[in-house]
């Protein structure tokens, strides 16, 4: 019975003893593996230092992207706070790219580079450095284009702008007074009518050679017959030309009942245009015209003469208009008549006229007291500024037709300007068209007494000079020519 125990008993010892080693193990896997833990721990610890600073989204990506200074990571841990720093002094990145610095100074670059990266999705740090930007980086003439479209518009107004000037004078137009009136806004650019081939030089076959370079047409609302009625006693007349010069239209409803609407202005150049048209190769016909002068439109007309490809500019100073007697009519006659030739000589000198048309009109009002000896001196001033300028004046056979029957300007005041040699243009200021080329015969014969050798004709803009003996023949065969 003993034998039995011995066995259960070497049994059970046998059991015993292999579970105290697996005990022992269980044990010592235990240790083995806290070990390793306490060795992970230190690692462990700058991390939850790492998590409080990704929490904004830019450092995040530095420290994904700067998985090599994790030696140096204690020290921008402890200098969580620089990130912003370094954010703002972002026009440093190009002298951080070729200087060796410390590895402090050198954790800070990749933070400053790699801000640079991530400006794109921050637009608000973009902001503040916008300055430094336009003057070092190429993508910001993106953002300079905008400056500069409005600093360009500024000098336009002074433009012109022009365009400057156009929009820029809009503004005076506003309040202007009827009476006086001040810079009004230029009227709407239209299509330029396309400037014809000049004639060749020298007579036609018939033998014309000269131009009547003034007469109106029925849109000035006091002249009466079709362009091709002018065109039609033109060649009855022995001349090669016309040149249409219909009054203009003027700004501040200013004296509308002798002139074209601004509406109409189109309308004035389609009927110049189909006259030439129908009288191609038999008459040459050019748009012109006659451009009021009256101080404070200076700039007004200025850009009407920008409309249209006129081959001649005929500047007038009418004294009729009540806008002008309201505002001038202040003293005795002679003073007004002053006025007038001192307004003349202003024409003159603004640059805006090829020409000055009837430059005497003024003895029309009040005729009976006119007295050219009275304001002689004026004239002779006038004249001595009207010469340095280069202007042509006009001798305007129409004045034989007005309350005070002479031509303008009268003999003695002819005669004063061919001292000064200030060139000469014939017009017969037709209204009506059996008036074209009328007495032209005449003027040129009073040229002549009054010491002139040359009488001229705008073209293009340009003066073209004739000798009045080659004038004078010109129109007797033509005339009989085409008679």
């Amino acid at each position: 019975m003993s034998k039995p125990n011995r066995n259960t008993k070497k049994a059970a010892q046998g059991k015993a003893r292999p579970v105290a080693p697996k005990a022992k193990k269980t044990q010592v896997s235990k240790k083995v593996k806290s070990a390793p833990a306490k060795k992970t721990l230190p690692q462990k610890k700058p991390i939850p230092s790492k998590k409080p600073a990704p929490k904004k989204p830019a450092p995040k990506k530095v420290t994904k992207k700067a998985p090599p200074p994790k030696p140096a990571v204690k020290k921008p841990a402890a200098k969580a706070t620089p990130p912003k720093k370094a954010a703002v002094a972002k026009p440093a990145p190009a002298p951080s790219k070729p200087a060796p610095k410390p590895v402090a100074k050198t954790a800070k670059t990749p933070v400053a580079t790699k801000p640079t990266a991530a400006k794109p999705p921050a637009p608000k740090p973009a902001a503040a450095p916008a300055v430094a930007a336009k003057a070092t980086a190429a993508p910001a003439p993106a953002p300079a284009k905008p400056a500069a479209a409005k600093a360009t518009p500024a000098p336009a107004p002074a433009k012109p702008a022009p365009v400057p000037a156009v929009s820029a004078a809009k503004k005076p137009a506003t309040a202007a007074p009827p009476v006086e009136v001040v810079a009004a806004p230029p009227p709407p650019p239209v299509k330029r009518v396309p400037a014809q081939p000049l004639p060749p030089p020298g007579p036609t076959k018939s033998g014309a050679l000269f131009y009547d370079s003034h007469m109106h047409t029925p849109l000035c609302k006091h002249a009466w017959g079709e362009p091709e009625e002018y065109a039609q006693q033109a060649v009855k007349a022995g001349l090669k030309g016309i040149i249409f010069t219909c009054h203009c239209p003027m700004p501040n409803g200013f004296w509308p009942t002798v002139r074209m609407a601004e509406s109409e202005f189109d309308t004035y150049l389609a009927l110049v245009q189909r006259a030439a048209d129908a009288f191609k190769g038999k008459l040459d016909i050019r748009l012109g015209i006659e451009s009021e002068y009256f101080p404070g439109c200076e700039e007004y007309i200025t850009a009407l003469h920008q409309r249209a490809d006129f081959h001649y500019v005929l500047g007038a100073v009418h004294w009729q208009a009540k806008e002008y007697l309201n505002k001038f009519e202040t003293g005795t006659i002679e003073n007004f008549r002053r006025t007038y030739f001192e307004h003349l000589a202003k024409s003159a000198e603004s640059g805006l006229y090829d020409c000055l048309a009837h430059p005497d009109l003024v003895k029309n009002y009040h005729p009976d007291s006119w007295c050219f000896a009275i304001v002689k001196n004026t004239v002779s001033a006038v004249l001595d500024r009207i010469a340095a300028t280069g202007v042509a004046m006009e001798l305007n056979t129409s004045g034989l037709n007005k309350s005070y029957s002479e031509m303008n300007p009268g003999l003695e005041m002819l005669r004063m300007m061919a001292d000064r040699k200030i060139p000469v243009v014939l017009g017969s200021d037709s209204h009506k068209a059996v008036r074209v080329g009328e007495h032209f015969v005449t003027a040129l014969n009073h040229l002549t007494e009054a010491g002139y050798e040359n009488v001229s004709h705008f073209l293009n803009r340009q003066r073209i000079d004739l000798k009045i003996s080659d004038v004078l023949a010109s129109l007797k065969k033509a005339a009989d020519h085409n008679a």
